[in-house]
């Protein structure tokens, strides 16, 4: 099978393209502003340049995973978010189902308001933020598109190697080191999961050519940030990274953060359909992500 992914410098991109590698599979990637080996410069919002390469690397799937993810950014700029996480993924639904393509979206547990996790994927969304409902509006126009044969895996919280080191696990690994002060919200609850997991799950699920909606969530659904954090603080010790004597965690109710965007509290996920999916051993996880990044 050959796969071509957008978004492939980003975090669940890069996973999934060294996933379908090693299950045997032909992989392109695609980036918009941050070049890596290896992959191929692509707008999302230039339909020729969409066509050009459907055409050109005739793939048997596309996965999208681009968009615009930074929640509180959506909340300021409500035309981008959409254009990003709704309007062009539908193009290229488009585009993929006019040439027989299986099309793959991911979305996110945050299209749910968090008020009843956790959520199932037949749970009722509803999205209280601009980025949730960017997102949701993705899915349906996506679905809408392809007829209902798209795939739609929904996550959170991911974390693991990533070129930007942006996640969660590099926030509390440089506040580890520099000593800084982490300041979590003590509410907010959702899985811990593994972009390398993802990936795997994601592969099994294009040669299946599977559709509709998946949650592809870790082992705690039910997991804070601040023991999220802990349970990253104690997995960078076992690997001899120790925390600089002025290292603190300090946390507050989401109503006290003054964030731009609402945030679903419970946003935990959990699945009926990928039951046989394991996941990776958490410390194992942070293994990977040590040994596979530089600082």
């Amino acid at each position: 099978m050959k796969i071509l992914v957008i978004g492939g410098s980003g975090l669940i991109g890069s996973h999934i393209l060294k996933a379908g590698q090693a299950a045997g599979h032909e992989v392109v990637g695609t980036y918009r502003k941050f070049p890596q080996p290896g992959l191929v410069p692509l707008d999302a919002a230039d339909e020729a340049g969409l066509e050009k390469i459907l055409d050109g690397q005739k793939p048997d799937a596309v996965v999208h995973a681009a968009g615009w993810t930074w929640v509180d950014g959506c909340e300021d700029d409500p035309k981008r978010a959409f254009a990003e996480n709704a309007e062009q993924p539908a193009n290229l639904a488009r585009l993929c189902q006019q040439r027989g393509v299986h099309f793959t979206y991911f979305s996110t547990s945050y299209i749910f308001d968090g008020t009843a996790g956790l959520y199932v994927e037949d749970a009722q969304p509803n999205p209280i933020n601009v980025y949730s409902k960017s997102k949701w509006e993705g899915e349906q126009r996506v679905q809408e598109e392809c007829e209902g044969a798209a795939l739609l895996p929904r996550v959170i919280c991911v974390y693991g190697a990533e070129a930007q080191k942006k996640n969660f696990a590099y926030q509390v690994w440089n506040a580890l080191r520099e000593g800084k002060t982490l300041t979590l919200p003590s509410d907010q609850c959702g899985n811990p999961t593994y972009a390398g997991d993802i990936a795997r799950w994601l592969i099994t699920l294009l040669e299946k050519r599977e559709r509709g909606p998946w949650h592809l969530g870790g082992p705690w659904p039910d997991c804070t940030r601040p023991e999220w954090a802990n349970k990253l603080i104690s997995a960078f010790g076992a690997l001899g990274i120790s925390a600089h004597p002025n290292f603190q965690i300090k946390t507050l109710p989401t109503t006290e953060l003054k964030q731009k965007a609402l945030r679903p509290l419970k946003a935990g996920m959990i699945s009926t359909k990928a039951l046989n999916f394991q996941s990776t051993d958490f410390n194992e996880s942070i293994r990977e992500l040590v040994q596979n990044s530089n600082f």
